[in-house]
């Protein structure tokens, strides 16, 4: 539409120079609501023909597939020229100066990059020129020297831009076209040579567009031949510009300022709504962070019902907020936090209530949760700490258990040790109730300890005792005065039975009633033998045999001395005295009296003799051969004194359990150390013992 109800007139001029290498070019492009015209001048060592031509065609191409008038769109069509330039830029490299012109059939804008000018012509004057990047232009701008001179103009040629080297674009402004309007461009070769006073005479006196160009061809060939260059001038000849609807353009500027003018009453109105919403949006805001940050503080201090209510608060300000992501964020952090003080609560109160483990658990599930907000590290400080108090509140509860098992098992100092380790910890707690409680039981195991202690020291003295009558006892019974023995094993038994212990109380019952009839029995066999015995006795001296008849009867002496009996023993030992008297008196008959050492002297055996011939001790004394206080057993050392007792404590036992075989074989050891210690005294009695024992088993064997 804007091409049809316009006309524009296009007609060019190029000019080789006197090399004959033209290194300009031109082409334009119209469209149905823009036109683009671009001329270039290349400075490659070819003539820059190639150079001219690629800027001008990737130009406009750029321009064709995406038309406009904005400066960017310039802009971009002149640096998609510069790239193609460099692209190719293989053997040597490519350089050009351009301009490309845009009009909308109403008004133009240009773009430069180079030594290209355009000169816009309205009225017989020139109302625009454009500027290049030369240094001619930057010292006529400093008013250096005057753009108007006649001849050739230095530095035209020294460029700070151009396509291919730095590629500094320069974009006017859009300026309007009237009817009658000309726009021409021309490259450095021409307005090097003509000046602008030329160029408006020739526009003065101008019949068309075409005679116009001829009169400036001739401008530029006039004078000398040499040093000409090569030129390209364009000119467009505007006959029609394209006539906007001025009315319709200024109605709908009028009906753009009323639609602004309410747009901006609304908008006023809309932003002092919006700013009051915003300022009461903000107040909410703030009142909830008051609450939430003071919920925070309570909660830091592990007062969950505080800061649940100061979260309830901030929630139920939060809902006063507009329905969008930030509310949500808000409802969905206060919710969080509400969970929070419920969890805290509920281990406190397991806490409280010294569940220890689950409260433990329970601060753990909270400290996951309050680790993922930062404003809450104080909490997480305080629940560390009170998840430690609760797992030495576990200890706390471990200790007390082992020191109350140990407290039944009767091992009083492990209990205390425990208790006493109890008590450090609840000081660390602060448990006061705890603690009175622990006190209270160390009092208690230390009275219990104390008790024990005490009875310990009485079980040792009765320990004592109880040896010592043991001792009197096995004296007693190798003394063979069982009577003594069987008092001293009943006094044993009432101190068992004092000291609660029952099993040896039990133990020395079977040792007294064994022993009672083993009494009985050797009295038994003690009657036989001494019946025995006065026999042979009788019958020795009946064969004249008064020795062997005084040896029976010192036997048989010793045996009333052991039975206690008196009587006989007062019997025997006047028969005694007469058959020594005899002994005596047949003696001083048949050989006078020798000296006591003589004696001694001829019989080595006499002292034996008369040891053996010594009578026995009373019942319960025992018998003695070394000095006093060495050693219970006749002729026995102090070395074998062990093995006697271990022996005798054996049979005994035996005895006792009436194991009689086991018995026996101890009395027959004993027997054997009798022998090997040189006591053939104690043996006869062993031998005895092993007799009544023989009998003790046959009447068992009977009985079963």
């Amino acid at each position: 539409m804007r091409k049809l109800n316009s006309q524009f007139i296009t007609t060019f001029v190029s000019e080789s120079g006197l090399d004959g290498q033209n290194g300009t070019y031109y082409g334009f492009v119209e469209m149905d609501r823009y036109y683009c015209m671009a001329v270039a001048e290349g400075y490659d060592g070819d003539g820059g023909l190639e150079s001219a031509k690629l800027a001008v065609n990737t130009a406009i191409e750029a321009f064709v597939q995406k038309p406009g008038m904005t400066k960017g769109r310039i802009r971009a069509c002149l640096k998609k020229a510069h790239r193609c330039l460099k692209e190719h830029s293989v053997r040597i490299r490519l350089k050009a100066g351009i301009l490309i012109l845009v009009s909308d059939y109403t008004r133009f804008r240009y773009g430069v990059c180079g030594n290209v000018m355009l000169y816009a012509f309205r009225n017989a004057g020139i109302y625009h020129q454009s500027a290049t990047h030369t240094v001619y232009q930057a010292m006529a701008d400093q008013k250096r020297i005057s753009g108007e001179g006649d001849g050739q103009k230095e530095e035209t040629r020294n460029l700070y831009h151009y396509l291919g080297g730095s590629g500094g674009i320069t974009v006017s402004g859009k300026m309007r076209l009237e009817d009658g309007d000309m726009l021409l461009a021309a490259t450095e070769g021409f307005w090097n040579r003509i000046n602008r006073v030329e160029i408006l005479d020739a526009y003065e006196s101008i019949q068309s567009v075409e005679e116009f160009l001829e009169d400036l061809q001739e401008l530029y060939l006039r004078g000398g031949m040499d040093g000409i260059p090569c030129c390209c001038l364009a000119a467009i000849d505007i006959k029609k510009a394209y006539k906007e609807n001025t009315a319709l353009k200024k109605k709908l500027w009028i009906w753009g300022l009323i639609i602004l003018l309410i747009l901006a009453v609304g908008g006023t109105i809309l932003a002092v709504y919006i700013r009051a919403k915003r300022r009461r949006q903000q107040e909410i805001r703030s009142t909830a962070s008051v609450y939430e940050d003071t919920g925070d503080k309570y909660l830091a201090s592990l007062n969950s019902l505080l800061a649940k209510q100061e979260y309830e608060k901030a929630a139920e300000e939060s809902k006063k907020l507009d329905k969008n992501e930030e509310r949500l964020q808000w409802e969905r952090l206060l919710s969080e936090k509400i969970n929070i003080c419920v969890m805290t609560d509920n281990a406190g109160k397991s806490y409280e209530a010294r569940n220890y483990a689950k409260a433990r658990d329970e601060y753990k599930s909270v400290l996951e949760l309050a680790e993922k907000h930062e404003e809450l590290v104080p909490l997480v400080g305080s629940v560390e700490q009170r998840q430690k108090l609760a797992g030495t509140g576990m200890e706390i509860d471990n200790y007390m258990e082992s020191a109350s098992l140990k407290e039944a098992e009767g091992d009083m100092e492990t209990a205390g040790i425990l208790y006493k380790r109890a008590e450090a910890m609840l000081r660390i707690v602060d448990d006061a109730e705890r603690l009175k409680e622990v006190q209270l039981a160390l009092l208690r195991v230390k009275e219990q300890a104390d008790q024990e202690a005490k009875n310990e020291r009485a079980n040792a003295r009765d320990e004592v005792i109880i040896d010592a009558d043991k001792t009197a006892a096995l004296n007693a019974i190798l003394a063979g005065d069982f009577e003594t023995a069987i008092e001293q094993y009943a006094k044993i038994r009432d101190s068992y039975i004092a000291m609660e212990n029952n099993e040896k109380a039990e133990e020395t019952t079977q040792i007294i009633l064994s022993l009672q009839k083993q009494a009985r029995e050797i009295e038994e066999l003690t009657a036989v033998t001494m019946d025995e015995d006065k026999n042979a006795a009788l019958d020795a001296l009946v064969t004249g045999d008064t020795e062997t008849a005084l040896k029976l009867y010192e036997k048989m002496l010793e045996a009333y001395v052991d039975m206690g009996d008196e009587a006989g023993a007062e019997e025997i030992k006047a028969i005694i005295e007469s058959l020594q008297k005899q002994m005596d008196s047949a003696a001083e008959t048949d050989e006078p009296e020798k000296p006591e050492e003589t004696k001694k002297a001829a019989d080595p055996e006499l002292p034996r003799a008369e040891e053996e011939t010594k009578p026995a001790a009373g019942p319960g004394q025992p018998q003695a051969t070394g000095p006093p206080g060495k050693s219970r057993w006749p002729g026995v050392v102090e070395d074998g004194q062990v093995l006697f007792d271990q022996c005798l404590n054996e049979a005994l036992q035996a005895t006792a359990r009436q194991d009689y075989e086991a018995a026996m074989e101890a009395y027959r050891e004993i027997e054997r150390l009798y022998i090997r210690y040189g006591n053939s005294e104690t043996t006869i009695k062993t031998d005895v013992i092993i007799e009544s024992l023989k009998k003790l088993m046959e009447e068992g064997n009977t009985d079963g």
